[in-house]
């Protein structure tokens, strides 16, 4: 009787499956698909929705409407998406601050339950930089000026930020004490520095390139495992000697959980073939992103494995939001 039951049960799954695949082949899509950015517009997330979105639109003859649903760190947005049809009508491209934030905060999502996943849509490294003035040439030199001076280096960031906790792991790679200097906005914080009120400055490489370039800034460590064509003269953290803050902000391309496989099949693809054009790689450069795709099934290990990471360094750090 129970192998009878579990026949059953194979041959429904199997059923499921074909019945999704033809629905992605032949149905989809009905209607516009709503892409969501859980941040306003102007926002990293949003630009890069925007730029992407344009051209598959383009591509595919299907509209493809940029929806801005900010609020609570981008929790609103992906508890939107994680609670509608897995149709394929509903995608959001996530961030790492928002696994940082499921962390840190109550959210009701999981990113290990509540999403599928479509592809890559980009990455962001950081960098760890100090005033060109500064006495520090290299990162291992500012651990070691850091460590004579205990509790008085100042690094600065929002709280709950990949900046705040990649201090936090700066404290934890070098042994170090420095304490954060919360800032609300990212641009306080580039004020602060080129001040000199600030040490130490956590930064996307993308910000702090433009202050290197005019010779402000030197950058003495970036994450991403490769220089920066823009500044090459920059170490990578390996390099730097610590390959433990290699931190890359990610942009995830995800779906509602139980999204039939063909259908993020067939987003994966209209991704990744605007993605590949020449003019949606040069914005995404001129935004300071190195245009990236996967798999879905690269996507779904990716997030996994920075789950695991950020959840790791937030446990370690002691830090909740209450």
């Amino acid at each position: 009787m129970r192998t009878r039951w579990r026949i059953v049960a194979v041959l429904a799954v199997l059923a499921f499956q074909a019945t999704a695949s033809a629905y992605a082949q032949q149905g989809y899509p009905r209607r516009p698909i709503a892409y969501i950015v859980p941040y306003g517009p102007g926002s990293g997330n949003d630009v890069i929705a925007r730029i992407v979105a344009r051209k598959i639109s383009d591509n595919w003859g299907q509209q493809v409407v940029v929806v801005n649903r900010p609020g609570a760190t981008g929790a609103i947005g992906l508890e939107l998406t994680a609670s509608a049809q897995p149709d394929g009508h509903t995608m959001v491209i996530a961030s790492t601050s928002q696994i940082i934030n499921q962390h840190i905060s109550k959210v009701r999502y999981d990113f290990l339950r509540d999403f599928s996943h479509v592809s890559l849509s980009g990455t962001m490294p950081y960098a760890v930089v100090v005033l060109n003035t500064y006495p520090a040439k290299s990162l291992k030199e500012l651990v070691a000026i850091a460590k004579a001076n205990p509790g008085k280096l100042n690094y600065t960031g929002t709280i709950g930020s990949i900046a705040h906790f990649m201090g936090e792991m700066l404290k934890s790679a070098g042994g170090i004490d420095i304490v954060m200097v919360p800032n609300k906005l990212a641009a306080e914080s580039e004020v602060d520095v080129l001040a000199g009120r600030i040490e130490i400055w956590i930064s996307t490489l993308s910000t702090a390139i433009k202050q290197a370039k005019a010779g402000k800034v030197r950058v003495l460590g970036v994450g991403g495992g490769k220089r920066s064509a823009e500044l090459p003269e920059a170490p990578t953290m390996a390099e730097a000697g610590y390959s433990k803050l290699d931190v890359v902000a990610a942009y995830y391309i995800l779906t509602p959980a139980k999204t039939p496989n063909a259908v993020n099949n067939t987003l994966n693809g209209q991704f990744v073939k605007a993605i590949a054009d020449k003019d949606v790689k040069e914005k995404l450069v001129a935004v300071g992103v190195e245009p990236t795709t996967s798999t879905p099934l690269e996507l779904a290990a990716l997030v996994k494995s920075d789950v695991e990471k950020w959840g790791k360094v937030v446990k370690e750090s002691g830090f909740r939001l209450e």
